[in-house]
């Protein structure tokens, strides 16, 4: 039976139409495939060899024998232009003023999920760094780190790679996330995802993985089959007030997600990103990070929105999100 679900935290709705599905493991027609590629491809412009060609910020550690390099985007969505506004009774604008990033790692046939868990560790203490380095910036309001894999999901190269943008604004998204979470605090005194884990534990039935400290789920209103959050059990705001210890769960915890998709989709194309705080720039802040709780999303590109989605901005979802967290386990 199809059920319309509203997320508890944004408050936008979501169809699950299970007469829709099919199997869990018959979601594997678009496989990235990633099998069979060399580990450097001289071709490859993010590859050993070719370090010349980018405009290099860092890299880890230094020398040739480098795992991990941050350069910048030469197709940068923001760029460095002067800062300007315009509004008027109808229509406001600004530049595209900010930073756009990549961080690769370095062989070209290693996915995220084929990866050692000390690259995934390094790879998210880059992330780290950079969300401090960055929001040092006055005129830097978001830091966004996601990763694209697979055409499907958005990937111009196959070599494994993140990417960076740090915006002068707040994306809605995000906005209406900080302010769902605030408006429950004020009503209730504690923040929803706390709360979110709490119940999951305790249901079970959308649990993937319980860890020490981060807690795994399929949402209850998953927008796309196999939808995953990872969820800090710790109240935090932001990710780079995260510690050693939990970097090493979380990169343990994050391969093994991504490795379950990999084996079980056959490698299916997905997007995966950080959701964390603004830096912080004032006061009022205070009650939102006692209300915010950063994680990170899982996106499997496996259904294509059609003329429903885009009419009403409901996802149609034909997995249920208990099938797909038991499928996953």
């Amino acid at each position: 039976m199809s059920q319309f679900r509203q997320n508890p935290i944004t408050k936008h709705w979501v169809l699950i139409a299970p007469n829709r599905a099919k199997r869990p493991e018959q979601f594997n027609t678009s496989a990235v495939m990633s099998k069979g590629l060399a580990e450097v491809v001289p071709a490859c412009i993010f590859c050993p060899g070719n370090e010349s060609k980018n405009v290099e910020i860092a890299r880890f550690p230094q020398g040739k024998n480098w795992q991990i390099r941050i350069i910048e985007n030469k197709f940068e969505a923001l760029s460095h232009v002067p800062l300007s506004r315009r509004a008027d009774e109808l229509y406001v604008n600004r530049s595209g003023d900010g930073e756009h990033e990549v961080i690769i790692t370095r062989k070209h046939n290693e996915p995220v999920a084929l990866q050692s868990t000390e690259t995934v560790k390094a790879t998210l203490q880059v992330f780290k760094q950079r969300i401090i380095d960055l929001s040092k910036r006055s005129d830097i309001a978001y830091i966004q780190i996601f990763h694209n894999h697979g055409r499907d999901a958005g990937a111009s190269l196959i070599h494994p790679h993140y990417q960076i943008l740090a915006t002068p604004i707040v994306p809605q998204t995000l906005h209406d996330e900080m302010l769902g979470c605030y408006h429950y605090y004020r009503a209730s005194g504690s923040c929803i995802y706390c709360d979110i884990i709490k119940e999951e534990i305790a249901q079970k039935e959308r649990v993937i993985i319980n860890g020490e400290n981060f807690l795994v789920i399929a949402p209850y209103a998953s927008r796309s089959p196999f939808e995953s959050w990872i969820l800090p059990k710790k109240h935090l705001s932001r990710f780079e007030d995260i510690g050693a210890e939990q970097i090493q769960e979380l990169a343990y915890i994050l391969k093994v997600v991504l490795g379950q998709l990999y084996l079980k989709l056959s490698d299916p194309p997905l997007n995966f990103y950080l959701h964390t705080m603004p830096p912080a720039r004032s006061k009022h802040l205070a009650y939102e990070e006692q209300s915010y709780h950063w994680h990170i999303t899982v996106f499997p590109r496996i259904t294509i929105w059609a003329g429903f989605e885009y009419a009403t901005g409901i996802p149609i979802n034909p997995m249920p999100p208990e099938t797909a967290a038991g499928f996953l386990k």
